[in-house]
């Protein structure tokens, strides 16, 4: 008996960020979106901080949360010579255009392809990035309240290397919603 490819594990390379609050300005949406991906985003995390209190005659202390933050979630892209929306954003944000907090939607998708026949066939590459892209989503995050906390143009220079140039950003999150996208029953 085969097994449920819903039960599969997620692979890291299948995901994808869009903003889903555009703005009335141009460009309404920021980062490229929906047309541009990132090579790397790290993971969206919440850490708590939990402090331990003693009530009256207890012996024991109670874990108790006073508080808690989403860590900085860093965005990786390679440069292109027609994509400055990542400085677009954050020049805004800076001089107070615009709308500086978005709410950004992080998918990561399954490996069950959603072609015109339901799935590829097996050893089956894609034949363009849309088709490539077309895989369930397994996977998502809302990041609440987010604004540009650093912004780097470009991988340092150097002559001697033939590398593609990097451009990042650092964006800080105020909050975020987890979500299943689909039951493996």
């Amino acid at each position: 008996m085969s097994r449920n490819r819903f039960a599969d594990f997620l692979q890291d390379h299948r995901f994808w960020l869009v903003d889903i609050s555009p703005s009335g300005a141009f460009p309404f949406l920021v980062l490229g979106a929906p047309f541009l991906g990132f090579k790397s985003i790290t993971s969206p995390e919440y850490t708590f901080e939990v402090e331990k209190i003693k009530q009256l005659n207890s012996m024991f202390k109670t874990p108790v949360y006073a508080g808690g933050e989403v860590s900085t979630i860093t965005l990786t892209r390679g440069c292109r010579g027609f994509d400055n929306s990542m400085w677009e954003w954050t020049y805004r944000a800076m001089k107070g255009y615009d709308v500086p907090y978005r709410n950004l939607l992080l998918i990561q998708y399954s490996n069950i392809g959603a072609g015109a026949n339901g799935d590829y066939a097996e050893g089956v590459i894609p034949s363009t990035a849309w088709e490539a892209g077309m895989f369930l989503p397994a996977r998502a995050w809302i990041l609440w309240h987010c604004i540009p906390g650093r912004y780097k143009s470009a991988s340092d220079f150097d002559a001697s290397s033939g590398q593609v140039s990097i451009s990042e950003m650092d964006i800080e999150v105020s909050g975020m919603s987890e979500f299943t996208l689909f039951n493996p029953v």
